[in-house]
């Protein structure tokens, strides 16, 4: 479940509204579905009716539905808390359990009979929770976690304590979701986004979206309902396993263009200080290919370099500069990563794998 939106019922959006957004996302690339069940502005009667119909829309698309669910959610649904089969029936795939629930019901639920996944809040997970939810012998193949979204300003949580959460949970090989906002529809009654981390407020979609992937998290998720269009295709088309800058080319020649955008690239497993180093870059440049000397100029941090032939044996080598350096007549300056991506290079570890685009 590597992407996926967020579609409140009973809110500001009208359930066909929300139908038509699922089926595009859909079409966008995104499988599951998060949606909240206790959120206090909701209309409970009509957001019940109408989560109804889009479990039943998200089945006819294999999309899951994660549901956020509180003790008074359960009575609403008709489902048991001792026995979830009310919500299997439904066709959820899910229940995001937070407050209201006890380790040891969290732990029961984990062994429901019916497959559900349950997730717990990543945001507010501790030590103290997780060693007294295993003391209850939870079934960890049926346990995840999701993190926070965070509609008033300046709540959003901290780099720190987000890397402080999510290293507590892969202790247990959690799967791990995060949320980031729309820049355009923001979710009311606030309507400041709905981001996990602060520092994702205002910051394009693409690149909070990259951001997290990049953190380790498995899942991304849109906190806000409804994202645009555009915000959709930029999420939708993001490799999970690989870090894609978006580049500008400074007209490089056709063999230098088939070296930037015709590999994966991958750092090499002895990490330079100066630089990131395609290991794969030099394989596969022909006998015929002739890389004649152009651009020389000064690197700066985010250059995309190309030795040239006069560097001998290192002719064909792409490199990324994670500093400045000086003007070298062996290697070409042909392209740089954006502004708005360049702290994603703090990412690139040894064997790392990483790819261009072309910024539009």
């Amino acid at each position: 479940m590597p992407k996926g939106i967020s579609v409140f019922v009973g809110m500001n959006y009208s359930l066909e509204e929300n139908m038509e957004f699922i089926k595009k996302a859909k079409k966008y690339g995104f499988s599951s579905i998060f949606t909240s069940l206790h959120i206090p502005e909701a209309n409970y009667e009509k957001a019940i009716e109408q989560f109804k119909e889009i479990t039943e829309l998200s089945k006819t698309l294999n999309m899951n539905i994660i549901a956020d669910i509180s003790p008074r959610a359960f009575s609403y649904l008709g489902a048991d808390m001792n026995d979830l089969k009310a919500l299997k029936d439904l066709g959820i795939y899910g229940v995001r359990v937070d407050f209201g629930f006890t380790p040891e019901q969290i732990a029961n639920f984990t062994k429901n009979p019916y497959g559900l996944k349950i997730e717990i809040n990543a945001s507010t997970v501790t030590e103290r929770f997780l060693k007294e939810l295993e003391s209850f012998n939870p079934d960890y193949n049926t346990l995840q976690a999701c993190h926070n979204y965070y509609p008033r300003i300046n709540t959003g949580i901290s780099m720190e304590t987000f890397k402080k959460k999510n290293t507590m949970l892969k202790k247990y090989n959690m799967i791990i979701s995060a949320f980031v906002p729309s820049l355009v529809n923001k979710r009311g009654p606030v309507f400041e986004g709905l981001p996990t981390l602060e520092i994702h407020r205002f910051q394009e979609p693409l690149v909070s979206a990259k951001h997290l992937y990049a953190l380790g998290i498995d899942s991304v998720f849109f906190g806000d309902s409804i994202p645009t269009d555009e915000e959709l295709k930029d999420v939708g088309s993001i490799p999970e396993d690989i870090i894609e800058f978006r580049i500008e080319t400074f007209k490089p020649g056709v063999v230098e263009q088939g070296i930037i955008f015709n590999a994966c690239h991958e750092n090499r497993p002895d990490s330079a200080e100066d630089v990131i180093r395609s290991t794969n870059s030099r394989v596969a440049l022909k006998k015929e290919d002739i890389i004649s000397p152009y651009n020389n100029i000064e690197r700066k941090k985010g250059f995309i370099t190309i030795d040239n032939k006069y560097y001998l044996r290192y002719c064909g080598e792409l490199q990324i500069c994670k500093k400045y350096l000086p003007a070298d007549g062996r290697v070409n300056v042909v392209g740089r990563i954006v502004d708005e991506e360049l702290f994603l290079l703090e990412y690139i570890e040894d064997e790392t794998k990483f790819r261009f685009k072309i910024y539009k």
